[in-house]
């Protein structure tokens, strides 16, 4: 018989949860409900933010704390209740403004707990915050009431959605190149920046990451198996401290050909492919 009561499966969202055009394939919310009428929990470790996530995880069947903003946060949707693991502080926003006034060109939003403040207006971003129920609000710096997990900067939005790796400009990628560097030297006690799709970058609170976030979960839920699934730049946190960890074949090319195990592409059902095979190793 099938026992998965010792597993903690965490998966990313975008593109690993869902395929190219943002919805869920059927056969991986079976295959999520199957796993977990067997004992295996399962979650969701997003980079997305609580307002941004407030739509998706209706969709979402899970029975463990999600996982939000690349690990700054675990949040219980049936409860709302939300345990914060690190916020930005007051220095690490005054260095995010200092990297405002470097990159004008850039949007910046602050990703809090009830909404996006932002700051450089782009309507087709706008429209895309809107998909999710989530107003932009723009005003002075410092004009908020809120508690920030992450600051986003983006390139302007050429559509409705973000764009795929193939689709961008290697040159179109060098200021988020130039925001990492500085995250990593001028900043670096108080900025971890992370890419999870082109043409943008997320700077955490120094210390966050998917990775601690999922394993400290699986510590508190006593699951001694830790597996993960993603397929971009911000999940490697978590592919790495995950016991075995699990790939689309359609991943960033940045994460291939680093061991992980490959599963099915984000449009044919990545997550029913790694339950099949979990369930295919049981009967051996």
């Amino acid at each position: 018989m099938d026992d998965f009561s010792h597993i903690l499966l965490a998966c990313d969202y975008d593109r690993t949860m869902t395929g190219f055009d943002g919805c869920i394939p059927p056969a991986n919310l079976a295959a999520a409900d199957w796993f977990m009428a067997r004992g295996g929990a399962f979650t969701i470790a997003t980079g997305r933010s609580k307002p941004m996530f407030q739509v998706p995880v209706r969709t979402l069947r899970v029975n463990a704390p999600v996982i939000l903003a690349n690990g700054a946060a675990l949040w219980r949707p049936e409860a709302e209740e939300v345990t914060l693991y690190h916020a930005l502080d007051g220095a690490a926003l005054e260095a995010v403004r200092e990297l405002q006034a470097r990159f004008p060109a850039l949007r910046l939003e602050l990703q809090g707990l009830r909404t996006h403040c932002c700051f450089g207006h782009d309507g087709l971003r706008d429209a895309y915050l809107a998909r999710y129920g989530i107003p932009a609000v723009y005003g002075p710096w410092g004009a908020w009431d809120d508690t920030f997990l992450a600051a986003s900067f983006y390139a302007p939005f050429r559509a409705v959605g973000h764009a795929r790796a193939a689709e961008t400009d290697p040159a179109e990628e060098a200021p988020f190149a130039a925001i990492a560097a500085l995250a990593e030297t001028e900043f670096s006690g108080l900025l971890d920046g992370v890419r999870s799709m082109p043409r943008m970058i997320e700077l955490l609170p120094k210390g966050c990451g998917k990775g601690a976030a999922a394993r400290r979960l699986a510590w508190e839920l006593g699951r001694a198996v830790l597996l993960c699934a993603g397929d971009a730049p911000n999940d490697l946190p978590m592919l790495e401290e995950a016991d075995e960890a699990f790939i689309p074949d359609t991943a960033d090319p940045a994460i291939l050909g680093r061991g992980f195990t490959e599963a099915a592409g984000c449009d044919q059902g990545t997550v029913a492919s790694i339950v099949a095979l979990l369930a295919a190793r049981e009967k051996k």
